[in-house]
């Protein structure tokens, strides 16, 4: 712009100035300001003008500035709390699906609703033990084509959701730990319906095959291990099948006991695992709870009957007891004597 023109919009240029630089922990002076602009803008401006330029932000923009006593001014709040955005950084940085450089990107980006100080602060707290993060890239267009595939509006007109394809990724520890494609590099054809996060990843709840079965079901496929993504002109599947999940209870069975039959199973815990149990279970409407006597209850849930699902009773040792049914505690306790059998 010119210093003409510059000098039209002087008082954005001020508020800039406070966005950039000011915050409770760091006031300027209108001194700072004036030099700003001079040097940074061009413009020339008097002490006096930038006390009006101030006082036209608090009045008319609401900027919350305080300051006057000692020639001090402070820009208290603004769009974002510094917690908020704190909080928010620390969700990017704990996402596994995200990868470090975008995760630097992403909190880089938020850095610009607050002051230079609490940007560098943001990116300076945050720091995880033992995340493993994605070192897959394209995540986040891998995503939005997978929402873009569920749309039932595309630029206001009805559309109907449709499939997607993508090939799979598994680890093989030929030639040391890599990837690899799964079902020999042929393409999943998946009809998507929810996108899901559990414990830093990012999921898709979608009809479709899983391993190298021929039938479809509802099954949920890690973000960060899809490639080559494309949409298909192929309606959706499925429909009445996902009508049926309870998608809280689903993903409670699914990503807290992983895959296998499901049972309707009892189990019996020492009364101070109540919480633990809760927190596991729910307190849904087909879950139940009852006490067994004064230092014992009984829970009954729907449960994905899994070797991860009875090492997660072990580890209660002898305060959790599988009590129903019969076929599922001798499943423990062949799980028991196999691992028995090594020691």
């Amino acid at each position: 712009m010119a210093k003409s023109e510059n000098q039209k919009v002087k008082t954005l240029y001020v508020a800039k100035y406070f966005l950039e630089n000011s915050d409770e922990n760091h006031p300027v002076t209108a001194g700072d300001v004036v030099d700003y602009l001079k040097n940074e803008c061009g413009i020339e401006a008097e002490r006096r003008a930038i006390y009006r330029d101030i006082a036209a932000l608090r009045d008319v923009f609401g900027m919350d500035i305080e300051g006057g006593q000692g020639g001090k001014y402070r820009l208290l709040s603004r769009q974002f709390e510094f917690d908020d955005l704190r909080l928010l950084a620390e969700c990017v940085h704990a996402a596994k699906f995200i990868s470090a450089r975008q995760a630097k990107d992403l909190v880089d980006t938020l850095g610009e609703f607050c002051s230079t100080y609490q940007a560098e602060q943001l990116q300076r707290e945050v720091f995880l033990c033992d995340r493993v993060k994605t070192a897959q890239k394209g995540t986040m267009t891998i995503i939005s084509k997978i929402n873009q595939a569920m749309a039932t509006k595309q630029d206001g007109k009805p559309h109907i959701p449709q499939k997607i394809s993508f090939k799979y990724l598994k680890y093989t520890l030929q030639d040391g730990i890599t990837q690899v494609e799964r079902r020999k590099g042929a393409a999943y054809k998946v009809s998507p319906y929810k996108l899901l996060i559990n414990d830093g990843n990012y999921y898709l709840l979608g009809y479709g095959p899983v391993g190298n079965r021929k039938a479809l079901q509802i099954a949920t496929y890690r973000i960060d291990r899809m490639k080559e993504v494309k949409l298909l002109n192929e309606p959706r599947e499925g429909a009445e099948e996902f009508s049926k999940i309870d998608i809280e209870s689903y993903t409670r069975r699914v990503f807290s006991m992983f895959g296998g039959e499901q049972k309707r199973v009892s189990i019996r815990f020492r009364n101070y695992l109540l919480d633990t149990a809760i927190e596991r279970f729910g307190t849904g409407k087909d879950v139940f709870y009852r006490p067994d006597d004064k230092e014992h209850f009984v829970v009954t849930a729907d449960v994905e009957i899994s070797n991860q699902f009875f090492a997660w009773v072990c580890g209660f040792r002898t305060c959790a007891q599988i009590i129903y049914p019969s076929d599922v505690k001798v499943k423990m306790r062949e799980f028991l004597e196999c691992i028995y059998k090594i020691y």
